[in-house]
């Protein structure tokens, strides 16, 4: 079974990609051989992520600027919607009061809230990968009160969504470190399912 703290520390990194692209000293870290030798999950998905990162030629800061904002915001739409409820909603609106709302609960519950809460969705796909991988990382401290809302930040909202965001991504990703993004992100998801329900 993944330890828990590799599972919080992927997580972290791939959280802080889907929500904004990486600072300088980020990308450096992110082509840095001897660092992602020692990404902290093993198994076949994130190796190719890895993989792909070793081969693709580094990415300029502003290759990677251009990708994130077409990926994640767009100039009218975004490509790869990083918003969980126009996937899981009728109506497919970002906002949704109930599936936003019930996600605003499982943070605060946590005692968590996103930055600006209130003028951006609390869904976003990289707030919920944050949620999770913290919620293994407290379930493996002994936090048995953090089970429960890991499994359904897990189960409820973020297995439900994020295959259509890593495909998306996969599709229309230009930048070897978003290309490399949804084998990385499957592998995270992969390992949480195994760390939450063996």
């Amino acid at each position: 079974m993944t330890d828990f703290r590799r599972i919080h520390a992927a997580g972290s990194v791939l959280s802080r990609l889907f929500l904004s692209s990486p600072v300088d000293t980020f990308v450096d870290s992110l082509f840095d051989v001897s660092m992602l030798d020692n990404w902290p999950l093993e198994d076949e998905r994130s190796a190719r992520g890895i993989a792909r990162l070793k081969q693709g030629p580094r990415d300029s800061k502003e290759a990677l600027d251009h990708d994130h904002l077409y990926l994640f915001t767009g100039v009218s739409a975004p490509l790869a919607q990083p918003y969980e409820s126009p996937y899981v909603t009728d109506d497919g609106l970002v906002f949704e009061d109930e599936v936003t709302m019930r996600v605003r609960e499982l943070y605060t519950a946590f005692g968590l809230a996103v930055p600006n809460q209130g003028t951006y969705p609390d869904d976003h796909i990289g707030y919920e990968i944050a949620f999770v991988s913290t919620g293994c990382y407290e379930i493996g401290s002994g936090n048995a009160e953090a089970k429960a809302p890991t499994i359904e930040m897990f189960d409820e909202h973020l297995t439900r969504f994020a295959p259509q965001v890593i495909a998306a991504v996969r599709e229309h990703a230009t930048t070897a470190v978003y290309q490399a993004l949804p084998d990385l992100t499957e592998g995270l998801l992969h390992e949480v399912n195994q760390f939450l329900h063996g």
